[in-house]
């Protein structure tokens, strides 16, 4: 199965074709929006067309509000127009794929803030000195992040042994409230 992951949820966007156990993959700092032209360079450069891919994986967060809304939505539309298969992967799966035991991820939420995850428990966000105070008194835990960046290649191969998301109900996973302002 050829499996495209789309990775926009932090400040290296990334996407990545597995075709078997052949991999490529293309990644470069840049906004969520460039995902679309990234995609079709690596889908040029391995000779594959946006219909031969089967199933279509995307972060679907936490992480930059306006980088996973894109990701999603471009994943979306691509497959309504394919009718290719979805599959949303939350970050922290992404990031602690091929962990062993019990995990905790931290990724930047910026302001002085992480979200975290503790040993698959809810996701939540809090000062960087808050998470801290949590995990220290954890001698358990395998601690993940936050210098660690999530990759298209993960997102793909946490993706591999999931079903596919409804694509209608595929939504970003929102551990806070976006910072918006009302217009004056």
């Amino acid at each position: 199965m050829r499996i495209c992951g789309v990775e926009t949820s932090s400040r290296i966007v990334s996407v990545a074709l597995l075709d078997g156990d052949h991999v490529t993959s293309l990644s470069r700092e840049t906004r969520g929006d460039a995902v679309v032209e990234m995609i079709d360079e690596l889908l040029r450069s391995c000779g594959v067309g946006v219909r031969d891919v089967e199933r279509w994986a995307v972060d679907v967060g936490p992480g930059s509000f306006t980088g996973v809304r894109t990701g999603v939505s471009t994943v979306k539309g691509i497959a309504f127009a394919t009718g290719a298969e979805i599959v949303g992967v939350h970050a922290f799966d992404v990031v602690a794929f091929g962990a062993e035991g019990s995990v905790a991820i931290a990724l930047p939420a910026g302001k002085g803030e992480l979200y975290f995850r503790i040993d698959r428990g809810e996701p939540g966000h809090a000062s960087i000195d808050e998470v801290k105070a949590m995990l220290a008194s954890r001698a358990d835990l395998v601690v993940i992040g936050p210098d660690v960046v999530p990759t298209a290649e993960n997102v793909a191969r946490v993706a591999i042994g999931r079903a596919p998301d409804d694509v209608d109900r595929l939504e970003p996973l929102y551990v806070r409230a976006p910072d918006l302002t009302r217009p004056s």
